[in-house]
């Protein structure tokens, strides 16, 4: 009977420790996951955050966060945004032309996207507003991303330029 008793106690153990170890595996993964904005690049290992309700994956600089009321990702140190414009998608797909209402227009260069060719926009928004806006895709598609930040924040300004040219589709 002894043995009995002192096998149940090793089995219920043994039951107790594994489901502590799977819990612990499963909560060290959730915030790895950090919800259903991250995901892992088929093409390589960094962990890349979605744009919800799209398959456009970006690679993050750090600090940035999805933010409901920004209706995107936000940086709270220095109120910088990355998001994706629904709004220019939908105006490119009915072919709507718009009045350029973005600021004056002070550069614009070619890129290659997950291999789509694209356009940064650079427009000047009063005496310290910069924003981004990226375009790309092909014949059968569109995506547009901005991103907006202030002039005098120069690192923030190059980490939001090597995150947009992360951009991965994943159709």
């Amino acid at each position: 009977k002894k043995i009995d008793i002192y096998c149940m106690k090793i089995l219920f153990y043994t039951f107790l420790l594994a489901g502590i170890i799977l819990a612990c595996k499963n909560s060290k993964a959730e915030k790895q996951s950090d919800g259903n904005n991250k995901t892992e690049s088929k093409a390589d290992t960094a962990r890349m955050a979605s744009f919800p309700g799209t398959a456009i994956y970006i690679q993050l600089p750090k600090g940035f966060v999805w933010n409901e009321t920004a209706m995107g990702f936000y940086k709270e140190e220095d109120g910088s945004v990355i998001k994706y414009n629904e709004f220019k998608k939908m105006r490119y797909a009915a072919n709507m032309s718009a009045e350029e209402t973005m600021g004056s227009l002070i550069n614009q260069q070619p890129i290659t996207i997950n291999g789509y060719k694209g356009l940064i926009k650079t427009y000047q928004q009063g005496s310290t507003g910069i924003q981004l806006e990226l375009s790309f895709g092909d014949a059968s598609f569109m995506e547009f991303v901005e991103a907006t930040y202030f002039s005098h924040q120069e690192q923030t300004a190059k980490d939001i330029l090597a995150a947009l040219k992360t951009i991965q589709v994943k159709k």
